[in-house]
């Protein structure tokens, strides 16, 4: 993994070669052997995740060399390019053409190097063609201030930012907001759809919930008829499954547009670039806390529920079961 070359591993503190097996923490960034990693059985600073702390490399460890043909950095004494064999001071009218990102996954054997095609995509190299180049403003906003912004997985959400706004399309699927509907947005500080989509599902399970209180001969069951409850947890089953392929769909696209707005006011706020990127990476990034506190609250929520159901209980977990 090109861009940590000579930064120090997280765990042994080794410096970090270009043909080490590297892994990288997908919260912070920070950078390890696999074997150290994998013997720690954690981030080191898992404790600062979620605060919108950034693994950052030591100044000593910068490379100062940036390749002119893949944009890879190297070590200012490099006489090679590590990531794509560019040959530097070299006397060529044109560099070479970049390399495939699936020829350079390949092995000497003829096997097919996953960490390798992995490193490429966590660097950019693989999706670079399709993603958004260094200078190119995505909604107004300098990619690095995305960046920023976005945290550690910044690549793939700027690849995909990039290819809505030049298509001008809404829809990109998010399997994460897909499998995980509003917690998606709560651990994307997206506030608003998260709170949105959280109320339009408790809403959608309430049949479901009136019907549970009927069929154990609650107190507090409504008086409706077990079958038009029926018919109304069904139609709301349908529904729910309608908002949850919607919110895979456009995700991304609110979560965008929310990002965008917020950086917006980040920009007005704070003129000064230091103190405009540590606001940045507070209120961007991730939060675990949120989410954890939402699953927390929906336990609670359900343990309350449970005190209003009746005594007819076999006939709930016949229903269940």
């Amino acid at each position: 993994m090109y861009q940590f070359t000579g930064c120090p591993c997280s765990v042994c503190g080794k410096t970090l070669t270009d043909t080490d097996d590297i892994v990288v923490c997908p919260d912070c960034g920070a950078p390890y052997h696999r074997a150290c990693y994998q013997a720690q059985g954690a981030c080191v600073y898992a404790g600062k995740h979620g605060t919108g702390f950034e693994w950052t490399p030591p100044a000593s460890a910068q490379p100062e060399h940036k390749c002119p043909n893949c944009g890879a950095p190297n070590p200012e004494s490099a006489q090679r390019c590590s990531h794509c064999g560019y040959v530097f001071g070299s006397e060529q009218a044109a560099p070479p053409p970049r390399v495939d990102a699936n020829r350079q996954a390949q092995q000497p054997g003829g096997g097919f190097n996953y960490t390798r095609l992995y490193q490429e995509a966590q660097a950019g190299g693989y999706w670079q063609a399709s993603a958004a180049s260094a200078d190119e403003p995505i909604d107004g906003i300098p990619s690095d201030e995305w960046a920023t912004y976005l945290g550690p997985s910044s690549p793939a959400y700027l690849r995909d930012f990039s290819q809505m706004q030049k298509y001008g399309r809404k829809s990109s699927i998010c399997f994460s907001a897909l499998l995980f509907g509003p917690l998606y947005f709560f651990y994307r500080k997206a506030w608003k759809p998260a709170f949105v989509f959280l109320a339009v599902d408790l809403l959608l399970q309430l049949p479901s919930l009136l019907e549970l209180l009927v069929l154990s001969e609650s107190a507090f069951a409504p008086a409706i008829s077990g079958s038009t409850l029926l018919f109304l947890a069904q139609i709301a089953s349908i529904a729910s499954f309608a908002v949850m392929v919607l919110s895979g769909m456009f995700a991304k696209y609110l979560y965008r547009r929310i990002a965008a707005e917020r950086i917006r006011r980040i920009e007005a706020e704070f003129p000064d670039k230091s103190k405009r990127e540590a606001v940045l990476r507070a209120q961007g990034g991730v939060s675990w806390a949120a989410v954890v506190g939402v699953c927390t609250a929906m336990v609670v929520l359900g343990a309350v529920f449970s005190l209003l159901l009746g005594p007819n209980l076999q006939a709930v977990m016949g229903l269940v079961l």
